[in-house]
């Protein structure tokens, strides 16, 4: 099935799963932010962003470098550091609207 996408769209849908995924980590954070400043929260708090900043870590790698890595693995060169180059690029792209928005606020 993902052979069918071109590499800039394959690299459009990886990244912006990855924001999505961003997204929902920054609104986990926003709600444990309000809900949970009692002093137990001091051990537990760290520990739970430790976790997950881990685990968001291999998600993150997964979703950029899962298909890139794959068609390394298999000797297509040339296809993965493309697809690389279009994630890192299209990523620049959300990267710079999202400031925009930020700066136009």
């Amino acid at each position: 099935m993902l052979k069918k996408f071109s590499p800039p769209f394959l690299a459009f849908l990886q990244i912006t799963t990855l924001v999505l995924y961003i997204l929902l980590i920054a609104t986990f954070f926003n709600f444990m932010s309000k809900h949970f400043v009692d002093e137990q929260m001091q051990l537990i708090g760290p520990l739970i962003f430790l976790l997950l900043f881990v685990i968001s870590a291999v998600i993150s790698g997964f979703l950029i470098l899962g298909r890139a890595g794959m068609l390394f693995l298999n000797k297509m060169y040339k296809q993965s550091f493309e697809l690389i180059g279009w994630t890192v690029g299209w990523g620049i792209l959300y990267l710079t609207l999202f400031v925009l928005i930020l700066a136009l606020r």
